[in-house]
């Protein structure tokens, strides 16, 4: 009985061992094998915004970099928390991937409680694109720059309007960003989306907001919007003849980025690939003159540099959240902290 018994036992001991390097030969095999079938790439935001336009140019690349299909697919609502929350909870196979914007982690964990942590949650590959805002103003507003408008601002303050993207989107915040700065106090309007805040303010309702370039260049080539300025620190070689904000405001700024991101715990193996493939689509002169033509700049960012990024624009604009009246905000607020600079 006894021999018996150590007979099964050798042979359960054998079989597990069998099951162990079996498992592990199928891992190292799917991991070379990967990308064997198509790739979901989540957009957090919806169709035709810039964060969607740079995301599709940049997934049809990737594509071809990798050798396999990059499908596109919007998950719209909640500002981008339903599709980073989906992403973090997501296989991490290397077959669903998102297509982030800098203000969904460095701007919304102080708007509201997030169900996922915006760094720690995520794989980060490295950035695909970045851009600038210009301010804008209508065809026939009274303020033909910069200085001009701050000045009214100045006289009569809170009477200055501007328009966002809806409250704690990038454009909010560079908006507010010039207030503290320049120490005026503005009327914030925030819309449901850019495109109703940019009727407005081309048909005078609203006096300026600030958009993506690559959203409103064409609209200032047909004369239908005018620029004031941009918010990189100096000029945009995409609008050279316009002035930086930071011509008139010193210390200004206010530019974005997007990249590429995995569920945490992606393969090693799977994200060197996708690294090397976002260098390789970065590297083509094709894909910088495609973007430039559409409003953006080709920036490439490693993951720990990107990190490092993250957390420096994160603490900037928390300083600037924290001074939103507490209307505006979706944590608790503390009112005379908010009072305490100029309402927005």
């Amino acid at each position: 009985m006894t021999t018996a018994r150590h007979t099964w036992r050798r042979g359960a001991w054998a079989l597990g061992l069998l099951l162990i390097g079996h498992c592990a030969a199928a891992s190292a095999a799917s991991a070379e094998a990967w990308p064997s079938r198509p790739i979901r790439l989540l957009i957090p935001l919806a169709a035709g915004g810039a964060t969607d336009k740079a995301a599709r140019v940049f997934a049809a690349r990737l594509g071809d970099a990798l050798g396999q299909s990059v499908v596109a697919e919007n998950v719209a609502g909640a500002s981008g928390e339903i599709a980073l929350n989906r992403l973090a909870g997501s296989e991490p196979d290397g077959y669903t991937l998102g297509a982030t914007a800098n203000s969904l982690h460095t701007v919304a964990p102080h708007m509201s409680k997030l169900p996922y942590d915006p760094v720690a949650d995520f794989t980060w590959l490295g950035t695909y694109a970045s851009f600038e805002y210009v301010m804008v103003t209508g065809p026939d507003s009274p303020f033909k720059d910069l200085p001009s408008l701050l000045a009214k601002a100045r006289q009569s303050p809170g009477t200055v309007s501007y328009g966002s993207s809806g409250v704690g989107t990038g454009n909010h915040l560079a908006g507010a960003l010039l207030g503290d700065l320049a120490k005026v106090e503005f009327n914030s309007i925030p819309y449901r989306g850019g495109s109703p805040a940019a009727i407005d303010v081309a048909s005078g309702r609203t006096d300026f907001m600030f958009d993506v370039i690559g959203g409103s260049k064409s609209l200032i080539d047909a004369g239908k919007l005018r620029a004031l300025a941009t918010t990189a620190p100096t000029r945009s070689s995409l609008m050279p003849g316009v002035p930086a904000v930071a011509e008139t405001v010193p210390g200004y700024e206010a530019t974005g980025w997007f990249a590429l991101i995995g569920p945490a715990r992606l393969p090693p193996d799977v994200a060197r690939k996708l690294e090397a493939a976002i260098a390789k689509v970065q590297e083509d002169p094709a894909y910088q003159k495609q973007l430039e033509f559409m409003g953006y700049h080709a920036y490439a960012s490693s993951p720990e540099q990107l990190k490092k990024t993250i957390a420096a624009e994160s603490d900037k604009w928390r300083k600037v959240v924290e001074r939103l009246p507490c209307s505006m905000r979706g944590l608790d607020c503390v009112a005379g902290a908010a009072a305490a600079s100029p309402s927005r």
